[in-house]
């Protein structure tokens, strides 16, 4: 995983952290203020209210001295019948990367006045349209000056669309994509914001994120920091503009904080958004920008993202790895934390027949009081010696009968997981694990790791897959770190390890 937003900030450049600084929520208000104006008539495409929205954004980005990316060189591509997509472009500093186009789009326009077919609310009153979608529109216009900022530009090119007659079927989007400005071939990501404005509990959606392999790594990693709690469903549909690019077998995602109850109503109007939220959106799709503009490689499409849906989603999640028995014995949950066990060790009240303790010779009410070098002084001291005891290991047990104790060899079943946790990959997010069962006491269990956190780096280092995770974890003992992404938020976990010396895959 590369290094966080804020960490990578503090190694940037001064012009790198300008930049980010830049993005503020006052600017937004004011871009959104303009734009959700009764003056612009509720900004319906073709109308006067639409057009002076995109002579607008087009005169904001002259001022920014961004190159225009539409016809012939200038701000706008237009199309019957009197629609405007609004294009703005960032040349990259690299030779050859900048043939590479990262595309960010928002759609401008929105119902105008109202029909019985677009309005939710009274037909005949301005629809100002302030989250839908002034929010997203300035939010893209405030990344576009913030990386006007920079010393130098990302090295592939960034193209800025504002695209017109969303709310009359993606039409904006749609001609773009069949008669685009720069080669379709040479666009490499898309990332679409529509509705960012009303962000509650922090919940910020990400839809599409299946359609190029790694885009959650790259939204997550830039997360970090802002605290911003992500979903990312599975189901991709034909209802904004990054889907014809995904069409068109462009990896492609779209940021939304979900509907309102003013949702293409009259009510939809500036004061009433959470420019706070908007603002750490908007250094949220910077960090992402900046990252696709310089990384050596960008996600690739992902065929599969056409097929897959929430319910799949849903019922992959809900699976959780039901560990082996290694030893084959039971306690009392009451006596699991009582002060005589921390004396004289976890008494036993079922021994299991043809597990390796029933082997050894272990009986019900035998007291379990060190397992491979371990001291048991509750349930969780034992979960956590068996799950990651190798085989054959040394165990103390205090007979039922006598208060002396007896050093037995036990050859435990299975093999030893050292983290107390086993885990599944996605095909969809390489050099990633899902954590799918967590051993209470074990190292993950103390560390309040939980089943469906994502591990993304062990003691500073990425890892292929699953076998090279495990490898790696051989060769630890003591404080090891895992960077662990939990709804999108990523935070180093420290996991204190007992030296056991080689330890098997898990």
């Amino acid at each position: 995983m590369a290094m966080p937003a804020v960490a990578r900030a503090a190694h940037q450049s001064a012009s790198y952290l300008a930049a980010l600084e830049s993005i503020n929520a006052e600017q937004l208000e004011q871009y959104v203020e303009h734009l959700a104006d009764d003056k612009l008539q509720g900004r319906e495409a073709g109308k006067p209210g639409g057009t002076a929205a995109g002579d607008y954004l087009a005169a904001r980005l002259e001022e920014l001295a961004l190159q225009g990316g539409g016809v012939d060189g200038g701000f706008f591509q237009g199309f019957a019948p009197g629609y405007r997509n609004v294009l703005a472009m960032v040349r990259g500093s690299d030779p050859k990367l900048s043939r590479q186009v990262i595309l960010i789009g928002a759609h401008y326009d929105h119902v105008g006045y109202g029909t019985r077919r677009s309005s939710r609310g009274t037909v005949g009153r301005i629809h100002n349209g302030a989250d839908d979608n002034a929010s997203g529109t300035s939010a893209v216009l405030e990344v576009a000056e913030a990386l006007t900022m920079l010393a130098e530009p990302p090295r592939r090119s960034i193209l800025f669309a504002f695209w017109d007659a969303e709310e009359k079927g993606m039409l904006g989007s749609k001609h773009w994509a069949a008669h685009p400005t720069v080669p379709l071939k040479n666009v490499v990501a898309v990332i679409n914001l529509d509705m960012v404005g009303s962000l509650r509990q922090q919940r910020l959606t990400v839809f599409a994120s299946r359609s190029g392999y790694g885009w959650r790594r790259v939204v997550c990693r830039n997360n970090d920091g802002l605290e911003l709690r992500l979903d990312f469903p599975w189901t991709v549909k034909h209802n904004a503009d990054h889907y014809p690019f995904f069409q068109r077998s462009v990896p492609a995602i779209m940021f939304h904080t979900g509907l309102t109850s003013t949702y293409h109503t009259p009510g939809d109007d500036a004061k009433l958004l959470n420019y706070a939220g908007v603002n750490r959106i908007a250094r949220l799709l910077f960090g992402v920008v900046y990252d696709l503009g310089n990384e050596p490689e960008v996600p690739r499409f992902r065929k599969a993202a056409r097929t897959e849906t929430e319910s799949q989603r849903k019922s992959i999640a809900a699976i959780t790895t039901r560990l082996p028995e290694r030893l084959g014995v039971s306690w009392k949950a009451d006596e699991a934390t009582d002060e005589a066990v921390k004396r004289d060790g976890l008494r036993l009240v079922r021994v299991t027949a043809g597990m390796p303790a029933a082997a050894a010779g272990i009986r019900p009410g035998d007291r379990i009081v060190r397992l491979a070098g371990r001291d048991i002084r509750n349930g969780e001291d034992l979960r956590a010696a068996v799950m990651g005891a190798e085989s054959p290991a040394t165990i103390t047990v205090g007979r039922n009968d006598s208060e002396q104790s007896e050093e037995l060899t036990i050859r435990l079943a299975g093999k030893p997981l050292p983290l107390g946790v086993a885990w599944r990959s996605d095909e969809a997010e390489p050099g990633m694990l899902i954590l799918t069962h967590v051993v209470p006491g074990s190292p993950a269990g103390r560390a309040a790791l939980k089943p469906g956190d994502r591990i993304y780096r062990l003691a500073g280092r990425t890892f292929a897959d699953g076998r090279q995770f495990a490898e790696t974890v051989k060769t630890l003992s003591g404080p090891v770190e895992l960077v662990v992404e939990r709804d999108g938020q990523p935070r180093t976990v420290v996991l204190q390890i007992e030296s056991q010396g080689p330890i098997p895959a898990a």
